[in-house]
C-alpha cells in the first residue's frame, strides 16, 4: 500500500509546530518534542536525497534522448549512403538486411477497384 508522503508531512509539520509553541516539554507515549522534529528533518532529508536523484536521472534522460537523436540522424544518413552507393543500392542484400524493402521485393502500389460480384456494367 502507497503511504501518502505528503499528507503525512504536512500532518506531522502542523503538529510538530503545535507541540513546540503549546507544550514544548511534554512527552507523548515515550515521543519528546525534539525527537520528533529529528524525526521530521531526516524524513526531509531523504526527500532531497530523493529530488537530487530524480533531477539526475532527468538529466541523464535528456542526455540519452540527445544520443538516440543523433542515431536517427545517423541512421538516415547511412540509409541513403547504401541507396546512393553504385556497390550496393536499393536492391542489394544489405540494404535489407538493414530493415529496408528492396526494390525487387515492393509491391507497384497499384490498386483497382472492385465491382461488387453478380453486377457487371
Amino acid at each position: 500500500m502507497a503511504v501518502h508522503t505528503k499528507k503525512i508531512k504536512e500532518r506531522v509539520t502542523r503538529m510538530n509546530n503545535a507541540w513546540k509553541q503549546g507544550a514544548p516539554t511534554a512527552v507523548f507515549k515515550g515521543i519528546n518534542q525534539p525527537d520528533f522534529q529529528a524525526e521530521i528533518e531526516r524524513a526531509a532529508t531523504k526527500d532531497q536525497e530523493i529530488a537530487d536523484l530524480e533531477a539526475q536521472v532527468k538529466i541523464k534522460k535528456a542526455e540519452r534522448d540527445a544520443l538516440y537523436s543523433k542515431l536517427n540522424a545517423d541512421s538516415i544518413k547511412v540509409r541513403d549512403g547504401v541507396e546512393g552507393d553504385v556497390n550496393f543500392g536499393t536492391n542489394h542484400p544489405l540494404y535489407e538486411g538493414m530493415g529496408f524493402t528492396i526494390d525487387d521485393n515492393r509491391k507497384s502500389g497499384l490498386t483497382r477497384k472492385k465491382t461488387p460480384s453478380g453486377t457487371k456494367g
